[in-house]
């Protein structure tokens, strides 16, 4: 079963768009996702549709290139297998990047968030919903800070960090996560990412209600104990109290469980009022405790 970044790289691997923005995509993810290795470009991927995206662009901008793809099977981790695309770096294709002023080149919103989706599709990944809310994409330094600048602009709160020899551009708020995913057109992976954030967001809802209503529950279970404790050294006593006071230790010993709001509705009076004469036994029991 693929996973949730997957998910979202398929389905933004199958998107239609206008020719200059699939040519910012394409640009992303030449500079993001391939090396320049003995005079050839080489881009990696685990997504098979994400490497037939490359090619499919490569063909469409620049006719006279002929991409070679290989699949390798890894070896280590998940054993899934990796697709290299290789094409010559020479020619229109090096003319091409050599002419670009990336700069100028985006400088239109739409043509930034093609970028921002190549750049994803290239090096990115998010983590599934229903966990830890995460989207990293993974780039050199210089390219990592070119991406963040580029979500700045589109008013995303983006970081950056250096993890061993890499840089990695972040989001790790949903509502961003979302609002990204959204504006690059994986809008499949929003509604699930929608649907798994609103179920978890009720699940903690309810986890918190429930741990209040345990904690309160103790809390009331510990004060009963320590007002049965207070009447069990009077009684041992033999200590004669007025009629409020036994009123109120005959109503905590027919109710050993019930909380004061419980017991103060039963005479009736008010909660405030019986937990002034629980006070009372406490400060006669702590009396006979001293002597």
């Amino acid at each position: 079963m693929p996973s949730y970044a997957q998910e979202v790289k398929n389905e933004l691997a199958h998107r239609f768009d206008e020719r200059d923005c699939l040519i910012a995509e394409f640009v992303a993810l030449i500079r993001v996702g391939a090396k320049k290795i003995d005079g050839r470009l080489e881009f990696s991927t685990s997504n098979a549709a994400v490497a037939r995206r490359v090619i499919k662009l490569a063909k469409k901008f620049f006719p006279l290139i002929k991409p070679e793809v290989a699949a390798i099977r890894r070896t280590k981790l998940r054993k899934n297998m990796n697709y290299v695309v290789r094409f010559i770096a020479a020619g229109e294709l090096q003319s091409f990047f050599d002419a670009l002023d990336l700069d100028e080149f985006l400088k239109r919103t739409r043509f930034k968030i093609a970028y921002l989706r190549g750049a994803f599709l290239a090096k990115g990944t998010v983590n599934r919903p229903e966990g830890q809310y995460l989207l990293e994409i993974v780039a050199t330094e210089a390219e990592a800070h070119f991406i963040r600048k580029q979500l700045d602009k589109l008013d995303f709160n983006g970081g950056l960090y250096r993890r061993k020899k890499e840089f990695l551009v972040w989001l790790r708020e949903a509502d961003a996560i979302c609002d990204f995913l959204g504006m690059v057109g994986a809008d499949n992976a929003v509604e699930r990412f929608e649907i798994a954030r609103n179920i978890k967001e009720i699940r903690l809802q309810v986890n918190r209600v429930v741990n209040m209503e345990t904690a309160s529950l103790n809390r009331a279970v510990d004060i009963a104990q320590g007002q049965l404790a207070d009447i069990k050294i009077l009684l041992a006593a033999g200590v004669a109290v007025n009629k409020r006071l036994q009123q109120a230790i005959d109503l905590r010993l027919a109710n050993p469980t019930a909380t004061v709001t419980e017991l103060a509705e039963k005479i009736p009076m008010t909660q405030a009022g019986l937990q002034y004469r629980f006070k009372l036994i406490h400060q006669l029991a702590e009396r006979l405790g001293e002597k």
